[in-house]
């Protein structure tokens, strides 16, 4: 197994890695920081608070489980078919949801339960997406068309996947 292929293995790992700290520290975290959020970002927090506010940390890792289970059949889909289009475009949605964490950590100028994984995780990102352009992999315009298309199945699949979680944390209700 050559290197990159390697580092393209690791991608659903690295993605767990992230998603534990956020599986762990989230519902703490929304609790504790309900008041601020809803203080600062009034606008936003009236939209997207309650719906993170309902999902039990079961169902949030539900939806994670979900997404991992989805990032593993296309890495390891890609490298058995050596058709890499539909992995290149869950990676870029990935690493920009890397940057966006970075972000939100450096607006609100706190701890934001994703930072430190996103921290460590950038670096291999970078690392692999260099890498990428250095074997020319892809032309320019298929990393930005890809890169749209992952952000657009990523978008869909959240919609998917919190909803999933709704539905479990309501099963969970129902047979208690």
């Amino acid at each position: 197994m050559d290197t990159l292929t390697l580092l393209i293995c690791l991608f659903p790992i690295v993605f767990m890695f992230h998603d534990f700290e956020e599986i762990i520290f989230f519902k703490i975290w929304i609790n504790k920081n309900n008041a601020y959020l809803r203080e600062r970002f009034p606008r936003l927090s009236k939209r997207f608070l309650p719906r993170f506010e309902s999902l039990s940390t079961s169902g949030f890792a539900l939806a994670v489980a979900e997404e991992f289970v989805l990032l593993s059949f296309i890495t390891y889909g890609s490298i058995y078919l050596d058709n890499y289009y539909l992995w290149i475009a869950a990676f870029m949605a990935f690493s920009i949801h890397l940057i966006m964490h970075v972000v939100q950590w450096i607006i609100l100028r706190k701890y934001v339960p994703v930072i430190i994984t996103s921290l460590i995780s950038l670096p291999y990102c970078i690392y692999l997406f260099v890498r990428i352009l250095e074997t020319n992999m892809f032309q320019v315009f298929e990393l930005v068309l890809w890169t749209f298309v992952g952000l657009l199945i990523m978008g869909i699949n959240l919609l998917f996947v919190h909803k999933l979680g709704e539905k479990l944390d309501t099963w969970i209700k129902d047979n208690q």
